[in-house]
């Protein structure tokens, strides 16, 4: 190891830090999210509305394309110049807490903001949230670096920043802080979750400030009842959505073989797969206007517009297969609000099935939508407990947790069962081969002693070579670790490791 380089001091036991350094990380990534998620809004009402106007006037669809192949140029060049802004961002900012990335935040930051900005409110089927979690996170790390943090608390800002971002784009403090901790960090300590609730919460308070009080996904204040009868209907839903988010993980996956193959016929770069991108999306913005951007106007739409159920299954294949070629363009944009929206259009669908075996009123169509949400979500992400809680802030109304909770189960377990992988845990995994491990260095790590391990001596673990483990804390208690030590149970130990092993040191530990 490169111990002139080690960061191996423990975090202050104090609250007061993480707590004033969550403030001041909330504070800038509210900021930067929420003029971000502004920014996008305005442009895309705008977008949206003169593809209104083109559906009488076939010929504003020339100024369009146009202005699409201008932006899509622009875009392919920021590419070009930082592969760390494509896509949803997520899975950089996982490869980074894992050691695996360390991209420049400051270049990150302002390319992300301006090409997300330009190609989510373009009209492609593209969310905002995973942008925001990037740009969170680059936020966090700029400022870790303003604080010279040492390694293991740059982690901790970083991921902190990402649940601010989240808290921001949705007004989700609390489902910021569960995504963080289920999807991204891996790992539910002090420093950790307190940084980032506190990070959540300021965050979306600026948020409020900007957009106001109203839920980001508002549905009927009295969402209907089913009877306890009925569950059995949660159950073929919970079913039917894992079975539609096992299809999506394997498509969203491998849809970029199709543009490597239309790059290959066109001559087309990687970085200027965008133009194709616009050009697909010019025929649904033409006869679908409704069904442009991330979704989430759509969603609302839902519970009011009276759709027959063909029409309903109509529009989640067009959004399936547009979210796949919008996002496999390699583009700056998220799947997170188009999963919402997917999920959505399949919870319709599934309703108004059950409308028409006159199984369930059409008076409870709004909480299919909703369940189809939180079931989705749950099942593409694998992430349950942050698909409940995420549906339930953005939608205002927590007293469906129950049928949420039934759903989101059930759609987790037949993902697990079909062996589906988390999807920004798989994405990261397609990047790792083009990651160069130019950095390998030392770093403090803390872990919860599981029951794998605990009642075990130190010196009976198999650990990969250059990994130490220094310190457990017992009993509220530091105590500096030797072969002989006992591991207890629920006890925190904290490990030097070099940064591109965290996640495996973690697996062989923890699970």
């Amino acid at each position: 190891m490169n111990s002139h380089k080690a960061d191996y001091k423990l975090p202050n036991e104090s609250l007061w830090k993480p707590v004033y350094r969550g403030i001041v990380v909330g504070l800038a990534a509210g900021i930067v999210v929420g003029f971000f998620r502004l920014s996008i809004e305005k442009l895309f009402e705008q977008v949206q509305g003169v593809y209104i106007q083109a559906h009488d006037k076939p010929i504003l669809l020339v100024p369009i394309a146009a202005v699409s192949l201008l932006v899509a140029i622009i875009i392919g060049s920021m590419i070009r110049s930082d592969s760390d802004i494509k896509g949803s961002g997520i899975p950089h900012v996982e490869g980074e807490l894992k050691g695996l990335m360390h991209p420049n935040w400051w270049s990150v930051l302002w390319k992300k903001w301006i090409s997300g900005v330009l190609a989510i409110s373009s009209g492609l089927m593209l969310g905002r949230e995973g942008p925001s979690i990037q740009l969170g996170a680059m936020t966090g790390k700029g400022l870790a670096q303003a604080f010279g943090a040492g390694r293991a608390e740059k982690r901790v800002l970083i991921a902190s920043g990402a649940a601010a971002g989240l808290s921001a784009a949705f007004n989700a403090p609390i489902a910021g802080l569960l995504f963080v901790v289920e999807e991204v960090y891996h790992h539910f300590s002090r420093m950790v979750w307190v940084t980032a609730l506190v990070a959540s919460l300021v965050a979306n308070f600026v948020s409020l400030n900007i957009f106001g009080r109203t839920p980001v996904l508002a549905m009927p204040k009295d969402l209907p009842f089913l009877n306890l009868s009925q569950y059995w209907i949660l159950v073929l839903m919970g079913i039917f959505l894992g079975l539609l988010g096992f299809f999506y993980e394997k498509i969203i996956l491998n849809i970029g073989r199709l543009y490597q193959f239309l790059g290959r016929l066109t001559h087309l770069s990687a970085p200027l797969y965008v133009i194709l991108a616009m050009i697909f999306i010019l025929p649904i913005g033409y006869f679908y206007p409704q069904l442009l951007g991330g979704g989430n106007g759509m969603i609302v739409s839902l519970p009011t517009s009276n759709l027959t159920f063909w029409t309903a299954l109509s529009y989640l294949v067009i959004r399936f297969i547009w979210s796949m070629l919008s996002y496999g363009s390699g583009v700056p944009g998220g799947i997170f609000l188009p999963i919402l929206a997917l999920g959505s259009l399949a919870g319709m669908v599934f309703g108004l099935g059950m409308v028409n075996l006159q199984l369930v009123s059409h008076a409870a169509l709004p909480l299919f939508v909703v369940l189809g949400m939180a079931g989705y979500f749950g099942a593409v992400s694998k992430a349950p407990l942050t698909a409940m809680i995420l549906v339930t802030e953005m939608v205002g109304n927590l007293k469906q947790l129950m049928a949420i909770g039934v759903v989101t189960l059930v759609a987790y377990i037949v993902m697990d069962i079909l062996k589906g992988q988390p999807v920004y845990e798989a994405m990261l995994a397609n990047m790792e081969p083009t990651v160069e491990h130019t950095v390998v260095e030392p770093t403090l790590i803390e872990l919860t002693v599981s029951d794998k391990i605990a009642g075990k001596r130190v010196r009976d673990l198999v650990l990969p070579k250059n990994v130490l483990i220094t310190t457990q804390i017992h009993q509220g208690q530091a105590e500096v670790v030797s072969g002989s030590t006992l591991l207890h149970s629920g006890d925190t130990i904290y490990l030097v490791v070099n940064e591109p092993e965290i996640s495996k040191v973690r697996e062989l530990l923890m699970t």
